[in-house]
């Protein structure tokens, strides 16, 4: 069976919020069999709603949105990158583990099981299509539909969600660890997940990646947000994220 290595699992501790057993306490655990149900869901963004005093419903399944496009946008797809590997990431597999009591609400992502799929040699663009397909069809999108049935938050949000955490990965965090042609080649992944899968993958016409890809990028690099997130109605005195649209009107 092949597993994530002891190195690779700090390595993505260290850079991606990746839980590790012997190095945390915990404060409360989140199952992800509780995100695979409608009325899972409904109860974890009831929970994210009450914990972090929320003044906005809306925006407290925006957060669990936000938190979870992060975990997808790290774990899973930096593995398949950096390491040729692409984790379970069954709901079944998977708990988010507060490791503070900070109310803003943004645990760790434990794996229970650190099996992982390769590639056999040759096979790299199929192996990826396959794990991507089940990725965000079959985890990703049945979670985002919860989310927006329940509360009507769009789509278009949540994808966005995961678009600027990808993007930022990308185009900004492989640059600390590879020299200029490493960056480019690792960079090809991108490629293929967003000009090269097709919307079938994500239950819809087109990529809703590709929606995002030419945004404008700001003075620190990163794109700005074509659709707000909400987060600047969690409190009364709540900012604009950094990359908001709004900014543009204030």
């Amino acid at each position: 069976m092949n597993s994530l290595s002891r190195e690779e699992e700090y390595f993505l501790h260290k850079h991606f919020r990746y839980f590790i057993e012997e190095e945390e306490e915990k404060y409360g655990i989140t199952k992800g069999t509780t995100l695979c149900t409608k009325s899972g869901v409904q109860e974890t963004i009831d929970f994210i709603h009450v914990y972090m005093q929320s003044e906005f419903l809306l925006t407290s399944a925006s957060i669990l949105s936000k938190r979870y496009s992060y975990y997808i946008a790290s774990v899973p797809l930096a593995s398949m990158t950096l390491f040729n590997k692409m984790p379970n990431m069954n709901l079944e597999n998977i708990e988010l583990i507060r490791t503070t009591e900070e109310k803003k609400w943004f645990p760790k992502i434990r794996l229970l099981s650190q099996e992982v799929s390769q590639p056999a040699e040759g096979e790299r663009m199929d192996w990826m299509l396959k794990e991507l397909t089940n990725l965000f069809s079959f985890h990703i999108r049945p979670l985002f539909l919860h989310i927006n049935q329940l509360t009507r938050l769009s789509m278009d949000v949540m994808w966005e969600n995961i678009a600027l955490y990808m993007f930022r990965f990308y185009e900004k965090e492989l640059s600390l660890w590879y020299d200029e042609a490493g960056v480019r080649n690792l960079k090809e992944d991108l490629y293929f997940i967003v000009e090269r899968l097709p919307g079938e993958v994500f239950g819809m016409k087109r990529n809703p990646f590709s929606y995002f890809l030419y945004q404008p990028l700001l003075s620190s690099g990163a794109r700005k947000r074509k659709c707000c997130c909400l987060s600047y109605k969690l409190y009364q005195d709540s900012n604009f994220c950094k990359t908001c649209p709004h900014l543009e009107d204030q």
